[in-house]
């Protein structure tokens, strides 16, 4: 409240000082607010004594910066696509001008030094921040939007043109050459690079290629959804599929066997990566690149959804001197990156923190990270036990997938190091009997693991076409989905000493659960129903996220839980 009160002086003083309203006036308006608990500048403006335009002028000159007028000087759209939409959209900001390497960058919130520092990283520009009106800007991100959609589209269409046009409709002679070279598939390299540009500027974690009897199916998964992208067509498959493998250093030649591979893109001067998978289906070799954007910064711990209680238990988890961490949830649900955020947390300059992953998927600056290569026999067992040998405070395990790698990563908690890893279930309590099954000894696993967390990421609805009640109407800014965007939801089960003896006994899953409530365990359809209920997501996107309760036989969920 004192700073809100301190922030209305400062907005006073300059208003005062440019003459806009009189000091009677403030003093009228700095009253009345307390009453209706709007902004001081609103209050002026509700009561006729200033104008939106001598409001933002006042509130640039407060904080420093020059005021961009939208209403009059509109951005300029030939700047469309140089920052992604996501990102304007999320961070409030709208590229205006570019004067050289000078880029104007119109913001709600110019003090913003993440996102400054983010569209600078994406750009390569030196940044200018204006202020601009909250309002206008959500309109012409609006119009933006539409820019970059066409834009993109009369692309790839040109590129399928030019592609079919260059190749013709003789199938057979480019299934006989595989080998095709980069001058005679040039269309084909270029709408490659703009599948997969495009799937990067919409924020796709994975980008899938999937040939049907007439056509090539272009479909990227976007907040956990697969959401379709364009139809290319099936004389153009081979050639497709062909230019990837080309790029994943895959053979070429192998066609009815599935192949891993991995490429290495430059996009807007930030390096992104694409872990590449192939597997022969009845059309054609079906192709799915995985996106991991190195450049895409971490979060901190507080600002992964975690509600305050469940923070509380992971961080006394996590600063324990030594044990075993688990982060438990399916492929997708953001496991990796509540890890890495845990790692940029206890990282202190003064501890040895290292990883074996695969893949890497951020960099994490004074972490010491290493890649799992199991062709030439470097597995996460052997990974570990080499890295042990390397005096670690602190060793994140990408993930327990066999008997050998828990035991070893148990092993290693009970010398001192604390762990952390990943495992699949569907919660926290089920981490325990997972562990058993892969034949881990009850008595090591209570004696070394110190914790579980369980998530599930949860889309949000769509803040523009969202509608009173919780749900949404579909717009072009969610791709007519009425979401956009994801929050994770956690669950935090503390291994306390009931706890402790209960994984020694092999006790069931949900007396563990129960002992587990007993210290703060909570499960991740409270936070989950939350959201629900303040309109943030759907009631049926929380049953189709977590589904039923696991523990009580429940018939559904409800907003009365």
């Amino acid at each position: 409240m004192l700073q809100k009160r301190t922030e209305a002086g400062k907005l006073g003083a300059v208003l005062l000082a440019n003459r806009l309203i009189t000091e009677s006036q403030l003093v009228e308006a700095i009253e009345l607010q307390k009453t209706v608990l709007k902004p001081l500048g609103r209050v002026l403006i509700d009561k006729g004594w200033l104008t939106e335009r001598r409001l933002l002028q006042a509130l640039a000159a407060q904080i420093g910066v020059s005021a961009w007028y939208l209403e009059e000087d509109s951005p300029d759209l030939r700047l469309a696509g140089l920052v992604p939409i996501e990102v304007c959209r999320a961070h409030y900001l709208i590229p205006l001008r570019r004067q050289g390497n000078l880029l104007t960058l119109g913001m709600v919130q110019p003090h913003d030094t993440e996102a400054i520092d983010l569209v600078r990283t994406l750009t390569g520009n030196r940044i200018e921040p204006a202020l601009v009106d909250p309002r206008l800007l959500a309109e012409r991100l609006d119009q933006l939007e539409e820019q970059v959609v066409s834009n993109r589209m009369h692309g790839v269409e040109e590129l399928v043109r030019e592609a079919v046009e260059g190749f013709g409709e003789d199938h057979a002679r480019l299934a006989e050459r595989p080998d095709l070279d980069e001058a005679d598939s040039r269309p084909v390299v270029e709408l490659v690079n703009q599948i997969i540009a495009t799937a990067i500027a919409r924020q796709a974690s994975d980008v899938h290629l999937e040939p049907r009897l007439d056509r090539v199916e272009v479909r990227f998964r976007i907040d956990g959804e697969l959401v379709g992208a364009m139809d290319v067509p099936a004389r153009l498959a081979p050639a497709l599929t062909t230019r990837v493998k080309i790029m994943a250093e895959m053979d070429i030649v192998e066609y009815r066997l599935p192949q891993d591979g991995h490429i290495t893109v430059e996009v807007k001067n930030r390096e992104v990566n694409l872990r590449v998978s192939s597997i022969p289906t009845r059309y054609g070799q079906r192709i799915v690149m995985r996106v991991l954007d190195k450049a895409m910064s971490l979060r901190p711990l507080p600002r992964l959804g975690f509600d305050p209680d469940a923070l509380a238990l992971f961080e006394g988890m996590i600063h324990r001197p030594h044990g075993l961490v688990l982060v438990t949830g399916p492929t997708g649900s953001g496991k990796t990156t509540t890890l890495y955020s845990a790692l940029a947390r206890v990282r202190t300059g003064r501890n040895n923190v290292m990883t074996c992953e695969d893949p890497i998927e951020y960099d994490v600056d004074g972490v010491n990270q290493s890649q799992v290569n199991e062709k030439v026999g470097l597995t996460f067992a052997a990974q570990l036990r080499a890295i042990l040998r390397q005096d670690p405070d602190v060793v994140l395990v990408g993930e327990i997938r066999d008997r050998e790698t828990a035991e070893t990563a148990l092993r290693a908690s009970m010398t001192g190091h604390l762990v952390f890893s990943t495992l699949h279930t569907n919660d926290a309590p089920s981490a325990v009997p997972r562990m058993l099954d892969i034949g881990v000894d009850p008595y090591l696993l209570s004696t070394s693991l110190v914790g579980v967390t369980a998530q599930r990421l949860v889309r949000l609805c769509c803040p523009r076409c969202r509608v009173e009640g919780g749900g949404t109407a579909g717009c072009s800014t969610c791709q007519e989905t009425g979401f956009r965007g994801r929050r994770a939801v956690h669950e935090a089960l503390p291994v306390t000493e009931e706890v402790r003896r209960l994984i020694a006994a092999r006790a069931p899953v949900d007396e563990i659960a129960a002992a587990g409530a007993r210290a703060g365990y909570r499960r991740m359809l409270e936070p989950a129903l939350r959201l629900a209920q303040s309109g943030e997501t759907t009631l049926e996107e929380v049953r189709r996220v977590i589904g039923l309760d696991p523990y009580q036989g429940g018939e559904g969920l409800s907003l009365a839980a």
